[in-house]
């Protein structure tokens, strides 16, 4: 450690160095001393070692940094011998993990890279020293800069700062190649246009054009990396302003089923005030309102979904233009059949309504004002005396009717238990009266009503 526990200056940078913003400065001086003690131990060991990506990014423009990333210019072997905790992570490609208290930080080892052939990944990738070369290799200009905390500057070789400060996404270098080499980089584009509070960037000229003539590249991108980023888009909070530009440029029809450029009415539902609260999920079921169920698997399936994303997706799908009627036991079952999803279903009916789409499963001719005050009934429904839990049980039913453990019992269960919700039965001696009135031993089981919604 140098002066006061501060640490020592590491290996200088080829690269020139700038004053950094005020704010930034504040940001280093409280950073953590477990950063610090990393900084030192890699001086001490003669390499250099500076925080860059996405840290340098969001402290610049004044959001809370979550993750810091270093770059290093000791090879990860002499890494894992000097931080003997560290975690092999991504060593073949020069990452490290270094544990802190709280947390663990990346580090990864300056690198040069060969061409790329294959819109994925370099051919070659070879341990550098040059902090100057690393950077050039990164996407954009305002992921290219990197922070030197010992000496508190920074290097910003590519104007990321100034590009900030334009609201203005520009590649590193000649954009058509840079978007080439990795394809993802045109996702990376799209979301790094979502600024949040701030709204929305622009490209400049060359990166748009670059963007539009190698959307089909998206092609050879694996599945799993393009739901991760399209996820974060549609996250994001000026998703809709998004979306219409990747519609726009033709980056939607290369990963999607459909032709989106056309797509404008249903483009602008994304701008409902209720979109606002859904999360990215919901954003894309909404999306797909319109598509064939079919399709919307087949697309889900493609781009590798878990399986409960999918399932929530496909949930949503299948509602879609289906509505509970007015009566109070019709909202009870609608309630206890979605649960917490029962209010996101009307919003979404509102959200359909209001831009007049046609989902793809058809639906009911209700208009959104019948829907709003569906949403203000539910709101004021009460909650059930007994909860939405079934009061008796198979074994209950059992002794009471004689009926066989079997389809039929079951039915009758499920059957009781829709009565019980309906009428918001609270005991199980309310429940045996209504199994008195049932025609059970004389109709055929199959026809008895179920807890379900749609109908």
């Amino acid at each position: 450690m140098g002066i006061e526990g501060w640490p020592i200056p590491a290996l200088e940078a080829d690269v020139p160095a700038v004053e950094c913003p005020a704010h930034v400065l504040q940001w280093i001086d409280a950073l953590p001393s477990e950063i610090l003690d990393i900084v030192s131990t890699v001086a001490q060991n003669g390499g250099g070692i500076w925080v860059v990506g996405g840290a340098v990014r969001d402290v610049c423009l004044g959001i809370e940094v979550h993750d810091i990333d270093f770059a290093v210019s000791l090879e990860p072997e002499h890494m894992m011998q000097i931080f003997p905790d560290a975690v092999p992570t991504g060593i073949d490609f020069g990452t490290v993990s270094l544990r802190g208290e709280e947390a663990f930080y990346e580090a990864t080892t300056l690198r040069i890279e060969s061409n790329y052939t294959d819109g994925r990944r370099p051919e070659q990738v070879r341990w550098g020293t040059s902090l100057s070369e690393d950077l050039e290799r990164r996407d954009f200009t305002i992921n290219a800069m990197a922070i030197d905390v010992a000496r508190k500057v920074m290097h910003d070789p590519h104007h990321g700062i100034q590009d900030m400060e334009r609201g203005l996404i520009r590649a590193v270098g000649q954009a058509y190649g840079r978007l080439s080499e990795d394809a993802l980089r045109i996702l990376r584009a799209y979301r790094f246009l979502d600024r949040g509070k701030a709204g929305i960037w622009d490209f400049d000229f060359e990166l748009s054009e670059a963007l539009r003539q190698n959307a089909h590249k998206l092609k050879v991108v694996t599945n799993e990396r393009i739901w991760m980023e399209w996820l974060k888009i549609l996250n994001g909070r000026n998703v809709a302003k998004v979306v219409e530009k990747m519609a726009h440029d033709g980056v939607l029809d290369t990963f999607l089923p459909g032709n989106w450029a056309s797509q404008h009415v249903l483009l602008s539902a994304l701008q409902h005030p209720y979109v606002r609260d859904f999360d990215g999920l919901t954003r894309f079921a909404l999306l797909l309102c319109e598509t064939f169920s079919i399709e919307v698997d087949e697309a889900l399936v493609g781009l590798k979904l878990s399986k409960k994303e999918r399932n929530h997706i496909l949930d949503l799908h299948q509602r879609f233009g289906q509505l509970p009627t007015t009566s109070t036991s019709s909202l009870r079952v609608f309630r206890a059949v979605l649960g917490e999803k029962a209010e996101l279903h009307l919003q979404l009916e509102v959200v359909t309504r209001s831009h007049n789409l046609s989902p793809s499963m058809g639906g009911s001719e209700e208009k959104v004002d019948d829907v709003y005050a569906l949403l203000e009934k539910l709101e004021n429904l009460p909650p059930l005396k007994a909860g939405h839990s079934s009061l008796v049980d198979g074994h209950w039913i059992m002794q009471r009717t004689g009926l066989p453990k079997g389809r039929a019992l079951g039915k009758l269960k499920t059957w009781l238990h829709r009565i019980q919700i309906e009428r918001d039965l609270a005991s199980e001696e309310e429940i045996e009266d209504v199994l008195c009135s049932l025609h059970w031993s004389e109709e055929n089981y199959l026809d008895w009503p179920v807890l379900q919604f749609p109908e």
